[in-house]
């Protein structure tokens, strides 16, 4: 069984070896448990780079979001997800 920190370093991981050096300022942003206790679903946030227009070769910095869901025994990564900033949640 894997705790909170575990299961965000499998996340980081996860996503820095597929990603590698294609982006900037990695954070944890969100981190929940399932209702039944079977899976940890953390998010992470990152900056890329991203051209204004097709024409103007000027780059702007974007944040994009990542959410991983992680079973809560093996500690195994079972998806990776798009994550829209209108769904992270303020509290």
């Amino acid at each position: 069984m894997i705790d909170v920190k575990q299961a965000s370093k499998l996340a980081i991981e996860y996503f820095t070896t597929l990603f590698e050096n294609k982006y900037s300022n990695l954070t944890l942003e969100e981190v929940e448990v399932s209702g039944d206790g079977k899976y940890w679903y953390i998010t992470l946030g990152y900056d890329i780079d991203k051209p204004f227009s097709v024409t103007l070769p000027l780059r702007k910095t974007g944040r994009e979001y990542k959410r991983f869901k992680i079973d809560v025994e093996s500690g195994k990564v079972l998806s990776m997800q798009i994550r829209k900033p209108d769904q992270i949640q303020n509290f």
